[in-house]
């Protein structure tokens, strides 16, 4: 996102604090299929038929008419619709930003898709022993294959689920980070059962965890390619349980704002505040019978005020006006596509006249 949505986005956030509600951030799930069996991912296993893509057109349309600026296009794999680069265009021409988490399978395959969004998020859980062992045996050297691909082609940065598999391997995941230039994130995990199914054997203990943060605290106050917020990572490193995922009282000095300024679309249309209260939250309406708008003003009623997701933590501390976040997810975002051009520049020597 440019400076000019930066700021609109700074708007959004002001005038949400001052009472007003918008759809500025929408998570849409695209598609409970995937390519790939994760050992903390049970998506795949509610085989819900997809949307049509008119339906998730006249959504996005719907999306932007109610202000909405960013859409996170996860699932499932995304890349599992043969209609995906249709969908993130037609999103784009409406002036939305369009970012998308995949694990990679399908990027060396269908690279067009590259050119059809603003930012990809690629699943990396460290080097291939840990890697296969958080997903699939072959995963690996799939997301390598993918890093390869996307190199210097779009803005990029990796997600790592930090699990007993791979959390003693910081050091391995910045060094690629560095040979393949892109931003790392970090989370836990948080899914909820019937997204997660149980995980309890790759739960790390809460001071591994929380000596991880620390220690990543550390990694990126001395210039490491992090891209979480400084005080998201000194926060997470004091969550009391790692295995309880949401608070009812405020933790992170914020207040959540899903269902405020952000929301997540799942993959039948349904609409709930965030993705950690899919099948948690009975009262969600579905935006495909009642309209988007009208939806996403019955996701407002929340039953926690904290978690220990990333993406919604840092989505508060914005949308909180946190100075500090700001700067840096700014400063994330810049050194990105200093990178990108970095990559850039190298991968056309590389190649051949």
């Amino acid at each position: 996102m440019d400076l000019r949505g930066q700021i609109g986005m700074g708007i959004d956030a002001a005038l949400g604090i001052l009472g007003r509600r918008r759809p500025v951030n929408v998570m849409v799930s695209i598609t409970d299929r995937c390519c790939s069996r994760c050992r903390y991912c049970q998506i795949p296993e509610q085989g819900r038929p997809d949307l049509t893509t008119e339906q998730w057109k006249d959504l996005f349309e719907q999306m932007a008419a109610a202000g909405t600026r960013r859409i996170g296009v996860w699932g499932g794999e995304p890349l599992m619709r043969k209609d995906i680069c249709e969908l993130c265009s037609h999103a784009r021409s409406l002036g939305i930003y369009v970012s998308l988490d995949s694990n990679g399978y399908l990027i060396p395959s269908r690279p067009e898709i590259l050119r059809e969004i603003d930012h990809l998020v690629l699943a990396y859980d460290g080097p291939r022993e840990a890697h296969d062992a958080n997903r699939e045996p072959g995963s690996h050297d799939k997301a390598i294959k993918a890093l390869e691909t996307a190199s210097g082609r779009i803005r990029l940065w990796t997600i790592t689920v930090l699990t007993r598999n791979n959390i003693s391997y910081l050091d391995h995941i910045m060094d690629t980070a560095l040979e393949y230039g892109f931003l790392t994130t970090f989370q836990t995990l948080h899914h909820n059962e019937k997204l997660g199914g149980d995980t309890s054997g790759m739960m790390p203990s809460r001071e591994e965890y929380s000596d991880a943060y620390r220690r990543l605290l550390s990694m990126k106050e001395a210039g490491a390619p992090i891209a979480n917020s400084s005080r998201y990572l000194r926060s997470l490193a004091q969550w009391p349980d790692f295995s309880v995922t949401r608070m009812k009282e405020p933790f992170h000095g914020v207040r959540c704002s899903a269902g405020r300024m952000y929301c997540n679309v799942d993959a039948d249309g349904r609409v709930y505040p965030c993705s950690l209260l899919i099948g948690l939250y009975p009262p969600s309406l579905n935006a495909l019978e009642v309209g988007f708008e009208k939806a996403f003003r019955a996701a407002s009623s929340l039953p926690c005020q904290a978690c220990t997701a990333s993406c919604y933590t840092e989505y508060n501390y914005l949308y909180g006006l946190s100075p500090s976040v700001a700067l840096q997810w700014h400063r994330s975002v810049s050194r990105t596509d200093r990178i990108m051009m970095e990559k850039r520049i190298e991968r056309e020597l590389d190649e051949p006249n």
